[in-house]
């Protein structure tokens, strides 16, 4: 799972240019986006930046926390007091530095974070008991001595983490990869303590005792670079008793920006600085462990949970929940985490729980879980104005546009809302410079905060207000963006006073459950209508609020027809929708919604929404895709559907710009599942990374049959002219046998070609081996390869089976070199069941043995075995091989295509040498592409 955020691009007066890093969105993420210049680069698969800002107070005044965009400055005019103030919000994330200005007090001067725990297990230190020492013994001992009459005391070894990135120096800026810190603890007269030797003099004379973080908010620092740390302190079951310690941090700095976001207070020291809920209490809850890349870890979702609902029941506390995590979803709706999250909102109908939709966009049906979740505030992202452009005399500001980032329902009817997805907001002390990140994690806790503001606002009239009835008014109160869709942008972005004046008004919101014929809340065709495909049939069913007794029903759109109004069943209600077929014809996308209103009280805005997306493709089968000089209007997207209905072909997509120097745009291919293509998984930016044009090959072993989307975006202020084609090589490679390959034509029946042709090319690139992977459940599992001497690049492929995905809220690769270190770039937090890793090799990292780690996490415990697939590929040489020669296969018929012996190759133990098979037409295009291991030197192993 990855935090979904990251650091973005800005092109204003408080920064300067340079392409945004990935998310973590998260996968809870644990992102930033990147379609032009103006634009952050958002997602999963983003490069990193470091732009420079201005001063806190420069932002402050630029409006750079875009609370105008939800109606929060003109809110807190008219409300002053209707701040947070006395609602509880829940942070769960990958920790929080209580230090910042900014995170120490609520606007009326309470404790701002009034309690920290760590659900992720990344700063557990094991701990072993010893003999109380002498101060001989123990530089220090004496002291701590007096704080305790025990004769055993605990001691363990804290490991530096890297803070953000693979560290350079270690926190003391000594140069070294990584410092222990030695660490004591003893039982003291007010609980326990801990002791850190955090300037490694080898003494504890001169170091502050750390109790747990809810005693005092005691609080440490590390390095030069401050990290902060606090302790949370358990005990094993008795007779034992023993110490369980957990040091609680931020080495990501993603959770504390997030905080800001919220609930932030004169951030930076700036007076009037804030967050969206000022006056709100916060408690961070760290289910992410940074030490693998921002995941989270088995349960850690469910413990926090209800963590958060314990402690605010105990202090009679409203409570507000922000996740800005996710991964993708395999099948929609049905993910065990959702169905959590879920349950836990129904036994809990005053808590809003407001959760990240995924930076995956602007592919359909990408949006991930648990944002999925049926009864969460699931938030989208916009892309403030402030960001786009600096001020300009006579100029009016940059309106916010839709953020194309942000992920799109399609077989989901959601997201729900969208907010601000970009802001300048706190970081750790490490990580300052970095404080503008983007991506829908921050759109996600400027939600939390409008919810917080009027619970609170509800709260002090004396009122506690439903969890369904916050959410309908953020819906209601929400102004949709020009040209996009519910399943773009699900009600828009709220305003907070019409959200407030609705609630004040005397509605009551509802929650409905909707479910296509499919299973999933909304009607969604991918892949056109069937011949029997002309009607859908929705059930409805209320979960909380409001129940109508009959719902008024209007669709949005000409093709669709529905009754005006049907009785509302008490339990499931069927709901029919008809299609016009004949108006489905068109290659396209077509949406349209039914909305249902109570008739009894139309203006409380919609009960739920039946969503219906039809896609017609384009059959490249059939036809090639050409598109000239198509104009995509300023932050728009246009998108292309190619069906490739053959598995072994091969797809090749350009996108061209007239005029690179002076327009730009950002190319996306997905595969038919909604995961970005694996050939092609990082944005491209014609104009930036490409001189004027994109090429994206995918090629016949990475070919998913389906239909792919294409997506090009333009930038927010200028819009661009593209050119686009797309097209199936006219020869499909099957592998049916080692040592061969199995040529047929892709076009066989198409009026346009009867015959492929071309000619055969061979080249060495690398070598391979494959891992069935037998897993034990909670632990994670490894394997050990050995890079050879010639490899550049290494590939790690991932493939989990479907169901087990729907089980997880995260897995994890990483490579870790001879001494136990992450190598640079070898982590991947898994997005989709299936994952691609590439990584540089050094020369450093060449002939040793590099470890492999495959880490599941399991949404609720204890887990259970479970199997997968893993590929390792190292990449190096490319150079030709075998004698080619030409190759001719008729319409229906097929040709076997023999493949070189390998030559001489230093092979790690079990792989094979890695040939490309090229097949090039008579004009020099893609006849096919595809690579594959030489017969006799297949290697396949088992990994435990």
């Amino acid at each position: 799972m990855k935090l979904l955020a990251t650091t973005v691009l800005v092109l204003g007066a408080a920064c300067a240019s340079s392409k945004g890093i990935t998310k973590p969105a998260t996968k809870p993420v644990p992102a930033t986006p990147s379609p032009s210049a103006p634009v952050p680069s958002d997602g999963s698969r983003a490069s990193t930046a470091r732009p420079a800002v201005d001063p806190a107070a420069v932002a402050y005044m630029l409006g750079l926390m875009p609370l105008k965009s939800t109606g929060v400055e003109l809110f807190r005019a008219l409300h002053p007091t209707y701040d947070g103030r006395g609602v509880l919000i829940a942070i769960l994330d990958s920790g929080i530095d209580p230090s910042v200005p900014g995170l120490i007090a609520t606007s009326t001067g309470a404790p701002k974070i009034v309690d920290l725990r760590d659900f992720s297990g990344e700063g557990r230190v094991a701990l072993t008991a010893f003999a109380a020492p002498t101060d001989q013994q123990m530089k220090g001992a004496a002291r701590i001595g007096r704080l305790t009459t025990a004769t055993t005391w605990f001691r363990g070894l804290f490991r530096e983490l890297p803070l953000g990135r693979p560290p350079a120096a270690d926190l003391n800026g000594n140069g070294r990869n990584t410092d222990e810190f030695p660490v004591v603890v003893v039982k003291a007269s007010d609980g326990w303590v801990a002791f850190l030797d955090t300037n490694l003099d080898g003494s504890f004379e001169d170091e502050m005792p750390l109790h747990d973080y809810r005693q005092g908010h005691e609080t440490i620092a590390l390095g030069t670079k401050p990290l902060t740390i606090v302790a949370n302190f358990r005990e094993t079951a008795p007779p034992d008793s023993a110490p369980i310690l957990d040091l609680f941090f931020d080495t990501s700095g993603h959770g504390t920006h997030v905080a800001g976001i919220a609930a932030g207070y004169n951030l930076f020291d700036v007076a009037g600085f804030n967050g969206v809920a000022p006056g709100a209490q916060l408690i961070g809850l760290k289910i992410a462990n940074n030490a693998r890349g921002g995941v989270t870890v088995h349960g850690s979702m469910m413990r926090a949970i209800d963590y958060a609902a314990r402690y605010a029941a105990q202090r009679n506390l409203p409570l507000v929940l922000n996740m800005s995590f996710g991964v993708g979803n395999e099948h929609e709706g049905r993910a065990v985490i959702d169905s959590i999250v879920d349950a836990f909102l129904l036994n809990h109908p005053e808590a809003v729980f407001a959760i990240s939709a995924g930076n995956d966009g602007p592919g359909l049906s990408t949006l991930g879980f648990p944002g999925s979740a049926d009864l969460a505030l699931s938030v989208g992202a916009a892309y403030p104005g402030a960001f786009q452009r600096p001020p300009q005399q006579g100029v009016p500001p940059a309106r916010d546009v839709l953020s194309w980032f942000s992920s799109r329902g399609g077989e989901l009817a959601k997201p729900d809302v969208v907010a601000p997805g970009v802001a300048f907001s706190s970081v750790p002390r490490w990580d300052t410079g970095n404080e503008i990140k983007g991506g829908t994690s921050m759109a996600s806790p400027h939600a939390a905060g409008l919810a917080a503001c009027l619970v609170s606002a509800m709260a002090q009239a004396g009122r506690r207000a439903a969890a369904a009835d916050i959410i309908q008014a953020l819906r209601i109160s929400a102004r949709p963006f020009s040209g996009a869709r519910a399943i773009d942008e699900g009600a828009g972005m709220p305003s907070l006073e019409a959200a407030y004046q609705w609630l004040e008004g005397g509605h009551q919101g509802s929650t409905y459950s909707v479910q296509a014929a499919h299973g999933v809340t909304a009607a969604f065709w991918r892949n056109g209508l069937a011949e029997q495909d002309s009607v859908e049939t929705f059930t409805v069913r209320q979960r909380a609020g409001l129940r109508a007794a009959e719902f008024a029903l209007r669709a949005d759109v000409p093709w669709l027809t529905v009754d005006n109004s049907v009785d509302a069943a008490p339990r499931a209600t069927q709901i029919v929708v008809t299609y016009q077929r004949s108006a489905l014809t068109a290659p396209g996308m077509y949406v349209g919604t039914v909305t249902a209103r109570n008739p009894r009280d139309t203006v409380a805005g919609p009960l739920f929404m039946l969503v219906n997306t039809v896609i017609v493709p384009t059959d490249l089968s059939a036809k090639a895709l050409f598109d000239e000089r198509r104009v995509v209007a300023p932050g728009n997207v246009q998108r292309y559907f190619l069906r490739v209905a053959q598995a072994d072909a091969t797809l090749r997509a350009t996108v061209s710009l007239p005029d690179s120097q002076s327009q730009h745009a950002t190319v996306r291919l997905y595969e038919p599942n909604g995961e970005p293509a694996r050939a092609a998984p990082e944005d491209i930016d014609i104009g930036q990374q490409e001189p004027g044009s994109a090429v994206i090959t995918v090629r016949a072993e990475d070919m998913v049959p389906g239909v792919y989307e294409l997506d090009v975006i333009a930038p927010p202020l200028t819009g661009t002219t593209a050119t686009v084609g797309a097209e199936l090589g006219p020869v499909a490679l099957a592998l049916t046998q080692p040592g061969s390959l199995e040529a047929s034509s892709v076009l066989a029946g198409a009026t346009q070609a009867s015959t492929a042709s071309g000619q055969i090319a061979y080249r060495l690139v690398g070598a391979e081996r494959g891992y069935a992977i037998a897993g034990r459940g909670q632990p994670a599992e490894t394997l050990q390869v050995r890079a050879p001497r010639w490899a550049k690049r290494m590939e790690v492929d991932l493939a989990l089976p479907p169901g087990l995905w729907d089980e997880l809220t995260d897995f994890s690769v990483t490579v870790y070199d001879s001494t136990g270190q992450q190598i640079p770039g070898g982590n991947e937090p898994v997005n989709y069941p299936f994952a691609r890793m590439s990584v540089a090799l050094s020369d450093a990292l060449r002939a040793v043995p590099l470890t492999v780690e495959f880490y599941p996490a399991f949404a609720r415990l204890p887990g259970h075995a479970w199997r997968g697939d893993a590929r390792i590929r190292f990449l190096g040489p490319d150079e030709p091989v075998g004698e080619g020669g030409p190759l001719m296969v008729v319409a229906g018929g097929r040709s076997v295509v023999r493949l070189p012996n390998a030559p001489a190759l230093e092979l790690p133990n079990g792989f094979g040498a890695l040939i490309e098979t090229r097949v090039t037409t008579p004009t020099g295009s893609i006849a096919a592409r595809r690579t594959v291991v030489t017969a006799g030197s297949r290697g396949a192993g088992n990994l435990r």
